[in-house]
């Protein structure tokens, strides 16, 4: 195999972890800081937090590497989303939470706190996040 082959394999094996069904059973709060302690997890204590910085760099230039995060990324908002279809048919998102965005941000800001502003991502910092999160799902002021 060439170069670009093998490093497209190791992007693989980097960043997609076994398929994992994440808990729908609510509330929100709790299903989310399961699913993001996971995350915080992985970028604090698990190669992907030293791996991922490189495989994102890769992906602005190489296609196999833009290829590889945007399915990681894909099936990560996949994940979230069962969790916030799982409120939302228990009632506890208001009619117009913008879903997009929060999942968006779910995912997101965990990244760009770690790993471009630099600042610490802990539980119980992933605890004031999620705050933020299902207040603004339920309509309230973040």
């Amino acid at each position: 195999p060439d170069v670009s082959e093998m490093r497209k394999d190791v992007f693989k094996r980097a960043t997609i972890p076994p398929k994992m069904t994440p808990p729908t059973d609510g509330p929100l709060r709790t299903d989310l800081i399961w699913l993001l302690g996971i995350l915080v997890n992985a970028l604090n204590e698990t190669p992907w937090g030293h791996i991922s910085p490189q495989v994102i760099s890769a992906a602005a230039n190489n296609d196999g590497a833009r290829d590889v995060i945007t399915q990681f990324m894909k099936e990560r908002r996949a994940t979230v989303r069962a969790v916030f279809a799982a409120a939302d048919a228990r009632g506890e998102l208001a009619p117009d939470a913008p879903v997009k965005y929060l999942i968006q941000m779910a995912i997101l800001v965990p990244y760009f706190r770690k790993l471009i502003a630099g600042l610490p991502i802990d539980f119980d910092w992933l605890d004031t996040h999620v705050d933020h999160i299902c207040r603004l799902a339920q309509g309230r002021d973040a």
